[in-house]
Formats: C-alpha cells, structure tokens, sequence
C-alpha cells in the first residue's frame, strides 16, 4: 500500500508542477486573467506539500510533531485557505463572508494542530479540520449550481465534478479515519484517502482552464478576422465613418470622409476637434453642446441633418445616425458617427418642391367681371345665396319700411345695411350705426334719446340722441336682440309714431327716421323665453332678410380671397398675385365659424407672414367643431331638433315641397301636413 501512495504522491506532484508553470505563465501574461494566476498557486502550493521533506503524503504520524511537519502542513493550509477564493473569481460566486469564516476555521484547525502535544491516535484537530473542507465542498456545489442558473452550464459541469470527487473522498477519509480509531494502531494517516484528491482537482480544473484558453484563441481568432472584414467594410463604404472622442476629437475617419471633405490622408483630419472645424459658421457651438449631452446621458440621437463645410468652405448636407463607443473596461470612450452624403439629394427634392410650386400655383380669382357690382353694392359674391338676400334688399330699398336682417356673427350685416340705406331715397341724410351689445344698459337709453341737462349725474348739458341724429335718414340697430327690456317700449314708440322724449325731458320729438336692425339671434325664440318683446319683434320683422354664412356659399370663397389679399396687400406695401391650390382648397373646405370677418384675419395675417408673391396660409383652425350643420346641442328641445332638421331637409331641395325630389317625400309626409308643420314651426321661404 505504501509504495502506490507514495508513487500516487509523486505524480501530484507532477502534474502540479505542470499546471501551476503553466498556469502562471499564462496568468501573467499582459492578455492573462487573475483566475490563471490565483490556480498557478494553488498547484504549487500542492507540490510543496509533497516535497518538502518528508516528501510524498503524511501517512503516519504521532504527536508531539516534528517542525518539519509544520513547515510540510503549512503549504496543505495555504492551498486550502486560497482554495475558497479561487471557488469564488472561478464562478462569480461572490460570498466573502464564507470565506472569510473557512479561512478562520482553518487557522483555528492549525492552531489546534500545533498546540497539541499528547499523543493521541484520534486528535481533536484532525475532527474539527473536517468543519471547514466541509464548508469548501459546499461553496464549490453551490458555486457550481450558481454557474449553471447564469447559463455557464460548461463551466458549472467541470466545477461539479471537480466538487463530487472531492465529497467522496472527503467521506471516504472520514471513514477511514474512524476505522483507523477503531483498530486504536498506534498512529494516525492524516487525510487519507482524502489526499487524492489533490491530484484530481489540480487535473480537472487544469484542463478546464486550458480548454477555456483554447476556447478564448478560437474566440480571438474569429474576432480578428471580423475585424478584418468590419475594416475592409470601413475603407470600402461609401458613407462618411468618423469616430470621435468624448472632447470631439477625431480618432478614425475612413477614406470615403477623406475624400468627401477634400483632403488628401487621413492624417490631416486625425486628433482635429470636428465642432470647431467642420460646422458650418453659427452652427458650431450649438452641435458641441448636443454633443456634450450625449456624451453626459449616453443617449445618442438618431437621424439627424447638419451641413458640413468642406476643405474650400463648401457646404455639404449629411445624415447622421451615431453611437456610443466603449473601451475594454466597458468605459465609454467616445462615438462613431456614421454619416449620408444627401447633398445632391436634397438639391435636387429642393428643385422639385419648387417646380410644384410653380405648378400649383394659381392666380388670385379676380374680381374685375363683378367689380362694377362690388363698387355699386360693397358684397362679394355670385352664390345664390348671396344674389336672392341682394335680391331682397333691392326689393325693400326704396320703400320705407322697416328691415331686419338676420345673420351670424361676421357675415356682413352692416354691408347690407349700407346697401339699403345707399339705395333709398333717404341716401343723401345721415346713416347712424349704434351697436346695442357694446352699450351697457344704463346709457343705450340716453345714446338713442338724448337727454337734457340736468337729467342725471354727469349731464352737465342737453345731448341730442342717435334718433335725432338720424332725423329724415335712417338709424341701423345692430345686435338689436341684447337690447335691454325696459328699454324696448321706446323703441316701439318710436316706430309706431315716430315720438319720444329725451331723459329728463317733457317736450315729445317727433322723428322721421327708417330703422334697419340686424340680430345674430333667432328673436322668436328670444319672444318665447321671454328676452324680447313680442310686439316690437312684430314692428321690426316686417321684411326679415336672411344673409347665409361663409361655409353656405364656398363658391364665393376665392373671389372673397382674391379680394382682400389684393386690398391688404397694398395696405402693407406687398405685391402678393398667387395662391397654391392646396392652401385655396383647405380655405374652401373650412367651416368658417367666424365668417367672413375670420376669413379677412386670416388672410390679413397670411399676407403679413408671406414672402415673395405667393400667399402662404397661416393661422388656419383645421378643425371645425363650430357651426357644423350636423352639430346638435344637448339641450335643444324636440321642436328646435325638428325644426332644424325640416330647414335642413328642404335646403337640401331647394325649398320644393312636392314631388319625388321634393322635401315631403323626404320626411314620409303628406305635402299639406309638411306646410301646416313649417307654418306651425315659423319656417318661412326666405329662412331658407
């Protein structure tokens, strides 16, 4: 038995040898990793244990022990003080505090070697060694297990076998030992069999490591000739390849940038600082502090455009996608820019975007075939719409009775009002305009009246009002449904006899004056709820004209345009003769809550921001939630809902009643019962 111990002794001792040589030579090598130095140790350590004198195993031995006992155990101690730690950087199994504890079991294991001193077959030292080899095999199969959840299934079987044989023999040494207590033979093998396992473990991890170093030329090998093909792939690219470090140095250019630029070699461009020489003028500093910022946050920006000037100052537009470069420590080092030359690219989408230009532009409509009736009458417009509501106040001019126009906000009330009085025979007199909904109600009574001195506080002298202002001419009451109630018995004095007295007054003035009023309301609903009197509404209704918002006469749209960019032009000193088709379609296409006067802002505003001669539209709402005809408000009531939708029906047919086509067979009723609807609904022909 003794000679294949000691012949087993000596071939650990060989190939410790063996593997601890190479393993430090590859360890401290300048690519070597610390793994390979810290086993280079531990196989050496192995082979002292073996050859310091007595050399091979310590098979027998009886206390008091020699000092070359302790110098031989010394190194066993230290190969397993360093063992826990190789266990760890091998498998990432990072448990300092157990190894901290083996390592501190083990040095209480070899005071208690030392400190013995009576012989004893079965020493207390020997048992409590066991405590920390025992925790060793546990570390290395938990480090083991460890590896296999990262992925490392390879790495995790060699550990695991490495580990299993040196629990078997570990037991296996346990029972030998109790066995040798057993047969009390007068001295102690230390450890056997469990020595073996020595030359198991320098064998086993050994080769793994030198496969892994294999493994690592393979992967170094293959590295180098991707880089190869990646620098062949740099030099052959048609794009711009910069890298640059984290100040904005340069660090790499390839040829194609070399040449893009205008330079010769690479050598002119290298350790340059690329934001103080390549931007164009302006643009420098504002791409170094972009720059700074990726740099700082390590979030790069994709796809953007900056114009690069060129060797003769040449300014060129390129694509940029970038980023971030790491070094081998995983520290960010700076980034790769990779760069499109779009230059010719974007001259050449610059020559077309200009070429539909020209091509969609087309003159302003011109307004000289109805420049006669603008002159004459101050309304734009050939819709029908337009020519029955001038037809109408034609009709009603040179009468004198009273006319009330109905209207949203901004459709031109006061040009038809202007219209009326231009045509009566009262057009030579005065024409007084007086907006009820800009006079608060406790001074509209004194602006249409008058007052005398006196009358109230701040009446320092007589004042004629509006009414007798208007004396033989006519008086145009606009918004004449915010007037107030206590207000409108004098109204309706007015126009039944013509009489009123001033505030404060007791002489009666008689007048003759043409009332004109104009309502954004509907005043027979303002009757019903009790806003208006009924009996004025009556008194200024006799010959309503409905005037018809912008989006009910798209048609005269661009004759509007034309219009007003030619007079605001020439207010603002610009000649401005085109429009695109796109920006006249979407001014045809909106809603126009805002009527006419939101379609002169509009174009007042367009005019001011264009350059050249065409308009470029500016400040239109796309979106037309206001005034949509299909638009039902919650609280409507079901006449209103009927109502509304009767109006729509028969504008829809052009206000015919009977027949196939006819509003009638539309809604699923009888003619007669659709006209005894719209006269029980207040729906006349001229709402239509």
């Amino acid at each position: 038995m003794e000679p294949i111990i000691f012949a087993t002794a000596f071939i650990t001792a060989g190939a410790a040898l063996i593997a601890g040589l190479i393993n430090l030579f590859v360890g401290m090598h300048k690519d070597g990793e610390k793994i390979d130095v810290l086993f280079g140790i531990l196989a050496l350590l192995v082979l002292l244990f073996i050859v310091v004198p007595p050399a091979g195993f310590i098979t027998k031995v009886q206390a008091p022990y020699p000092f070359s006992f302790y110098v031989k155990c010394s190194f066993l101690w230290a190969h397993y003080l360093l063992l826990p730690w190789f266990i760890s950087y091998y498998s990432n199994y990072h448990r300092k505090k157990l190894s901290l504890v083996i390592n501190g079991l083990l040095a209480v294991a070899f005071v208690l070697m030392v400190s013995t001193e009576q012989r004893n077959d079965s020493p207390n030292w020997i048992w409590f060694m066991l405590v920390p080899l025992t925790l060793i095999w546990a570390q290395g199969m938990l480090a083991a297990r460890h590896q296999k959840k990262q992925g490392k299934s390879k790495e995790a079987k060699w550990l695991f076998t490495a580990m299993l044989i040196y629990g078997l023999l570990l037991f296996a040494g346990v029972l030998y030992q109790t066995n040798q207590d057993q047969q009390q033979t007068g001295g102690i093998r230390i450890f056997f069999p469990f020595n073996l396992n020595l030359l198991t473990f320098v064998c086993i991890i050994s080769f793994r490591l030198r496969n892994k170093l294999f493994e690592k030329y393979h992967i170094i090998k293959k590295l180098n000739q991707e880089q190869t093909q990646w620098n062949s792939l740099l030099n052959a690219a048609q794009l711009l390849i910069v890298a640059l470090d984290k100040d904005g140095n340069i660090s790499f250019v390839n040829p194609y940038t070399v040449k893009t630029l205008g330079y010769h070699s690479a050598s002119e461009l290298l350790n340059q600082n690329w934001f103080e020489k390549f931007p164009m003028a302006g643009t420098g500093n504002t791409l170094k502090a972009l720059y700074t910022k990726t740099i700082q946050t390590q979030q790069t920006i994709a796809n953007f455009l900056t114009e690069v000037r060129t060797k003769d100052g040449t300014g060129l537009k390129i694509s940029w996608t970038n980023m971030l470069m790491y070094d081998e420590d995983g520290k960010l080092k700076g980034t790769m820019n990779i760069g499109n030359n779009i230059t010719d690219k974007e001259d050449a989408l610059m020559q077309l975007k200009l070429l539909k230009n020209e091509l969609e532009k087309e003159s302003l409509p011109s307004t000289c075939e109805t420049s006669s009736q603008i002159m004459e009458t101050g309304i734009i417009g050939q819709s029908n719409a337009v020519l029955y509501a001038l037809q109408k106040a034609r009709k009603v001019a040179d009468t004198n009775a009273s006319v009330l126009l109905n209207g949203e906000t901004g459709v031109g009330k006061e040009i038809f009002a202007h219209f009326i009085h231009s045509h009566s025979f009262r057009s030579d007199k005065q024409f007084i305009k007086i907006n009820c909904a800009a006079l608060p109600p406790e001074l509209i009574e004194s602006e249409l009246f008058g007052h005398e001195k006196g009358a109230f506080t701040g009446a320092l002298q007589a004042r004629k009002g509006r009414f007798e202002l208007a004396h033989k001419g006519t008086i145009f009451l606009d918004e004449i449904g915010e007037m107030p109630l206590s207000v409108q018995p004098k109204l309706l004095r007015v126009l039944q006899s013509g009489e009123f007295e001033r505030i404060g007054g007791q002489q009666t003035i008689k007048v003759d004056v043409r009332i004109i009023a104009a309502t954004n309301r509907e005043l027979s609903r303002e009757v019903v709820e009790g806003h208006f009197r009924e009996d004025l509404f009556y008194r200024l209704n006799v010959f309503p004209i409905t005037i018809p918002p912008l989006r009910k006469r798209p048609g005269d749209i661009p004759l509007l345009v034309g219009h007003f960019v030619r007079t605001i032009s020439a207010e603002h000193n610009k000649q401005i003769t085109d429009v695109s088709k796109a920006d006249m379609t979407r001014l045809c296409e909106y809603k126009w809550p805002g009527n006419i006067r939101e379609l002169m802002n509009v174009i007042q505003r367009s005019v001011i921001s264009s350059e050249g001669h065409t308009l470029r539209l500016e400040g239109l709402n796309n979106q037309n939630p206001v005034n949509d005809d299909t638009t039902i408000v919650s609280s409507s009531t079901i006449e209103e809902v009927e109502k509304n939708h009767i109006l729509k029906i028969l504008e829809e047919c052009n206000g015919r009643i009977n027949g196939e086509s006819g509003a009638a067979n539309r809604l699923g009723l009888h003619p007669s019962t659709l006209r005894s609807r719209l006269k029980k609904l207040n729906i006349y022909r001229e709402n239509l």
